[in-house]
């Protein structure tokens, strides 16, 4: 499974991903174990719907954030570090994937309400976790325009059923 993540960057997001590693060298194997641990559980909840932008989409890049979180706290524990690493991670995913301007706005959101959520799953086990955000995707909110993000800044949000 990282093996195809991997085989899908080119030299440059390579290189990219390489140099943002080095400056966080104690958060690179806990975001790898993150993303493919987010990836298999996103797979077991909603089969391939995940890749579509649909709440099932939203489920998977709240979660994504979450676990980066959670990971990095046992590598190193400072809260704030690793929420900032989270969002600049998973922003710069969303640098490097080729996405039309709604699909990324409603990423880049979805990666920061996970982040926000975090505080709300605090000392919750993974299957209370996956539960809640399930329960959040259920009730995400339809988009049309990258600007409409703005008016759910505590609900995740999807393009299409």
């Amino acid at each position: 499974m990282l093996w195809q993540i991997f085989k899908k960057l080119d030299f440059k997001q390579l290189f990219a991903l390489f140099g943002l590693f080095l400056k966080n060298p104690m958060y690179a194997l806990p975001t790898i174990f993150s993303t493919k641990k987010c990836m298999d559980i996103a797979q077991q909840e909603y089969g391939s719907k995940h890749h579509l932008s649909n709440k099932a989409n939203a489920f998977r890049h709240a979660l994504w954030a979450i676990l980066i979180i959670r990971k990095c706290l046992k590598w190193k524990n400072n809260e704030e570090k690793a929420k900032a690493w989270a969002n600049t991670f998973t922003d710069w995913h969303e640098d490097f994937s080729p996405n039309e301007a709604l699909e990324r706005a409603m990423d880049l959101h979805n990666n920061q309400v996970g982040i926000d959520y975090f505080e709300e799953i605090k000392g919750k086990n993974e299957t209370e976790i996956i539960s809640l955000i399930k329960q959040k995707a259920s009730i995400a909110a339809k988009i049309e325009t990258v600007d409409e993000t703005d008016k759910f800044e505590k609900q995740l949000v999807f393009i299409e059923e």
